[in-house]
């Protein structure tokens, strides 16, 4: 339970990011700074639930899934998340569950930054995926944030 891979096809982050986390009812949006001197902007249309804050680099070996191969400035996928088994549990009282579909379409990410961890398991499906921009520029991070927040 809880292996942890890296997801190496999205920015990583740089090891001191301006992190900045907007999220509503439904969705999360994500900026950082990236390793390669760029802005990230990630949108997750169908969020289910998140967390924002501790542990920072210093204390990461202290997060319950560091043994398990969490890394420092990284984005990781935590397969078979025993946090998405406690949420299909809390949501097998609705009287339309379906374990199998909840449990198939539920992802759990890990996002290690210098100051801060974010973790949120989102949905993806058909109609439920990611968006990921990669800006060269905080303008164009900027022009890219406002348009997706509606700000």
């Amino acid at each position: 339970m809880n292996d942890i891979s890296i997801v190496d096809d999205w920015p990583a982050p740089s090891s001191v990011p301006s992190v900045v986390v907007h999220a509503d009812e439904s969705s999360l949006w994500l900026r950082y700074s990236t390793a390669d001197d760029g802005v990230a902007v990630l949108f997750f249309p169908l969020v289910e639930s998140f967390r924002f804050g501790a542990p920072n680099d210093e204390a990461l070996g202290g997060h319950p899934l560091y043994k398990n191969g969490l890394q420092f400035y990284s984005i990781h996928k935590v397969n078979d998340s025993s946090w998405i088994q406690d949420l299909e549990k809390q949501n097998s009282a609705h009287p339309q569950h379906d374990r199998e579909s909840f449990l198939k379409d539920h992802v759990h990410y890990i996002f290690t930054f210098q100051d801060s961890t974010l973790e949120c398991v989102v949905v993806e499906g058909d109609h439920w995926k990611p968006e990921i921009t990669e800006c060269p520029s905080d303008d164009e991070a900027d022009r890219v944030w406002k348009e997706k927040i509606g700000a």
